[in-house]
């Protein structure tokens, strides 16, 4: 069958034009010369499309689009308005006025624009309902209906400029929504009105209702909410959700009558205007038919509102974050790191809370021999002393611009480089440590029992490289941390302290990028932890360049790089000779005792390094 166009042309130029492109058996066209003709034309002609110049006038096509629009049996009729050269903004306030599409009039693609259009064609027309419109059509009937569209027109005017209000509480989700649904409430003449979201903890409910509704009702129109709630968002169970009831207006009242039953409902998901995101729906029932023009109302009012809720959304987990970051980091970091951090957050959408990979500084510290310290003191002294100790030492750590990770019995894990970075990472690192070292000839022992003839030490280990830092944990617990190789060789430089007899142990890592003048370093062996493949240099940081002798590190030198060659008995010489210099060092005197052993029972396949394969 003949595809019937009804086409709003005056010029007869252009009426040519379709006649001749369009000259087929699929086409059937009636031309309309003014905007009333073409009104009493549709309901005579029933077209299946209808074209109008966007350039008519008296009246604008846009009105006759609205005009159409307004009138029940048209209101799916596929329209297009077209022109020859169409200004920028013509093709979206087509759109905006109710035109299924913009066409860009070209003869040579006319034809296929046309045949497009027309397999968009709504439903036939209900021909009761045409029938009963017929009986009123005259000009009166066409005043009315234009008078009514530019009252809609005014009246979602005035409803946007309502909406745009919306965003002077958009801090708080929840006077939002009491507002929204007011809102809903008196435009759709409704005595109960809901909306449920998704918020950052999950799905929530809330409704506005008039004080007249019973219980039962209320309960009724909850459920029924729920279930088209999780049509739209299925991954939530709605049914658990407990909604809110906000405060109502006492205008409200007006919309209820106890003498007819709450029965038309209607529901609008609520989603961004691009319908990307679908985060709620919107709720409404009436003791009576919900007029025409108040289903349109509400479905422009949800449809209008999406983005505003969406933009609150992205506040409030910002504000949610915000708190979660200063509740999680307040007793550990500096609070300019917390507000650097919160910054960031806002340029960058959160990226430090989901994970990502990142270059830090990570600083372990344990206290030597605290099993035995235990074992001496009662439980009240041993946690009053550690509370004394990690103050003081946090309160270095934080100084230096450092995070307390988090504290593993007696041991300290803090980050330089998260959740703030700086450039200087390794530096503040070493920095602390120093200064964590120094603090312990002042730190107030109390009551604690130290075993005979020990003094109270740590051991510090510090690697600088890629971590992967983020809130990590289960749903009820989360910490921001950092997990990777990176932590692992951290610890293992700290638990080789006892083995050099160093206080603080660093990787080249952290030797390289804090600069070899920048504190009093000394290599003092290349190893191979445990879980690692490549040797790795290792550095003590003296408490000063004249902790050691120039003789002595001149024979430590000289005799680490005979050992590294596989030379054991001239290193031995050398490592003898540091030891006459420093009596007390462990570091010439475990090499040394490596070239004793060494010379007896030379190691196979030598690379300068040894393996510790124990944590």
């Amino acid at each position: 069958m003949a595809k019937k166009i009804l086409i709003l042309e005056t010029s007869v130029t252009i009426q040519k034009l379709f006649t001749t492109t369009l000259d087929s058996d699929d086409y059937t066209l009636q031309f309309s010369a003014d905007g009333k003709s073409a009104v009493y034309d549709l309901f005579e002609f029933q077209p299946d499309l209808l074209l109008i110049n966007s350039s008519i006038e008296n009246p604008k096509s846009f009105e006759i689009v609205r005009l159409v629009r307004s009138i029940k049996c048209f209101k799916e009729l596929a329209i297009a308005l077209y022109s020859a050269s169409p200004s920028p903004l013509d093709e979206s306030f087509a759109l905006e006025c109710g035109a299924t599409t913009f066409v860009r009039l070209e003869q040579k693609t006319l034809v296929l624009n046309v045949d497009e259009l027309a397999q968009l064609s709504a439903p036939r027309i209900d021909k009761s309902d045409l029938l009963q419109l017929k009986k009123n059509l005259d000009d009166g009937f066409l005043f009315l209906r234009s008078s009514q569209v530019s009252f809609e027109s005014a009246y979602k005017n005035a409803i946007l400029t309502k909406l745009g209000t919306l965003t002077n509480q958009i801090e708080s989700i929840e006077e939002m929504v009491k507002s929204f649904l007011l809102l809903i409430a008196e435009i759709s003449e409704v005595p109960i009105a809901g909306l449920y979201i998704v918020e950052n903890d999950g799905p929530h409910g809330y409704y506005v209702v008039s004080e007249n509704i019973g219980e039962k009702e209320i309960a009724d129109f909850l459920s029924v909410c729920a279930t088209d709630f999780e049509k739209i968002l299925p991954d939530y169970n709605a049914s658990k959700i407990n909604a809110k009831q906000l405060e109502s207006s006492p205008a409200m009242n007006r919309f209820f009558n106890k003498d007819v039953q709450l029965s038309s409902y209607e529901t609008e998901p609520l989603h961004t205007s691009d319908e990307s995101e679908y985060f709620g729906s919107v709720h409404i029932v009436s003791d009576g038919n919900i007029s025409g023009i108040a289903q349109d109302f509400f479905t422009f009012c949800v449809k209008s509102v999406g983005d505003i809720f969406s933009k609150a959304l992205i506040v409030e987990k910002k504000i949610f974050f915000e708190k979660r970051i200063r509740r999680a980091f307040s007793r550990f970091v500096p609070s300019q790191v917390i507000d650097s951090l919160v910054e960031q957050t806002d340029e960058n959408d959160e990226s430090v809370g989901v994970g990502e990979t990142r270059t830090v500084a990570i600083l372990f510290s344990d206290i030597r021999s605290f099993t035995n310290i235990s074992e001496r003191n009662k439980p009240d002294v041993l946690v009053a002393f550690l509370n004394r100790y990690f103050t003081v030492m946090v309160d270095i750590i934080r100084k230096h611009g450092g995070t307390i990770d988090k504290f593993i019995g007696d041991a300290i894990m803090a980050e330089f480089g998260t959740p703030v970075s700086y450039e200087d990472n390794c530096k503040r690192a070493v920095a602390a440590a120093c200064e964590m070292r120094d603090a312990l000839e002042t730190l107030e022992l109390g009551d604690l029992v130290l075993p005979d003839g020990m003094k109270f030490d740590t051991g510090i280990g510090i690697h600088y490289g890629d971590v992967i830092v983020g809130s990590i944990g289960s749903k009820d617990k989360t910490d921001y941390s950092v997990i990777g190789d990176s932590v692992n060789l951290a610890s293992r430089l700290e638990g080789l302290t006892k083995t050099y007899g160093a206080h603080i142990l660093v990787s080249d890592s952290v030797f390289e990028d804090a600069g070899e003048d920048s504190f009093a370093f000394r290599h003092i062996d290349d190893v191979r932890v445990k879980g690692k493949k490549n040797a790795v240099p290792i550095y003590a940081v003296d408490k000063s360049a004249d902790e050691f002798t120039p003789e002595y590190k001149d024979y430590y030198v000289k005799g680490m790089d005979l050992y590294k060659k596989g030379i054991w008995n001239l290193a031995r010489d050398y490592f003898q000779k540091a030891l006459s210099e420093s009596e007390g060092d462990r570091a010439a005197r475990l090499l040394l005792s490596r070239c004793e052993d060494f010379i007896k029972n030379p190691p196979e396949n030598w690379d300068g390094a040894i393996a510790f394969n124990t944590k």
